[in-house]
């Protein structure tokens, strides 16, 4: 639906049946693809108005909208409101940090913090885990890739016929391949 169309419709009707009823999106999102459009609501009078290039009313709502997540299946997959705690324990440890600290102090920190320990502090957000072995401590990252669904299939079935987990496999290939280059 084009934006001229929805600012036509919001002198007669709420936002809210529009989006329900004509639009694929909430309301919310189309209140804020309509702000992101150039578009405005005045206190006190009905509906939306627009002040701009008139190219824009032509465009379609969806253009400003965010995209929404479509699985395999083609259907919409709500996002995920799962917290842990350690992210939680990190969000208040930051609000906490910004609280405490003035934008100017903020500044200076971040000028006067050199890059190894950037990297020191970034090091240690990532949350590695730990494994002790006979030789070494072994430091793992969490990593997140692409694979071809049938290797993976593959993958997983030599790893319960061998006892091992996914990881090590793929770290001895990738230790190996690393060796041959």
């Amino acid at each position: 639906m084009k934006i001229k169309e929805i600012l036509e419709l919001t002198q007669s009707e709420p936002l809210n049946k529009i989006a329900k009823e004509k639009l694929t999106i909430g309301e919310k999102p189309t209140r804020e693809a309509l702000k992101k459009a150039g578009c405005f609501n005045q206190s006190g009078k009905r509906g939306w108005f627009f002040d701009g290039d008139e190219s824009v009313l032509e465009q379609s709502i969806y253009d400003f909208s965010p995209p929404k997540k479509i699985n395999r299946t083609g259907i919409v997959k709500p996002k995920a409101n799962v917290s842990t705690n350690v992210t939680n324990e990190r969000k208040k440890e930051t609000t906490k940090e910004q609280v405490n600290l003035t934008t100017n102090e903020q500044t200076n920190q971040r000028l006067n913090v050199s890059a190894k320990d950037q990297i020191k502090q970034a090091n240690k957000q990532i949350a590695p885990t730990l494994e002790q072995t006979n030789e070494k401590t072994i430091v793992r990252k969490r990593s997140s890739f692409d694979i071809d669904v049938e290797l993976m299939k593959e993958l997983k079935i030599k790893a319960i016929l061998h006892d091992k987990n996914v990881y090590e496999i793929v770290e001895t290939a990738i230790r190996n391949h690393l060796k041959n280059l």
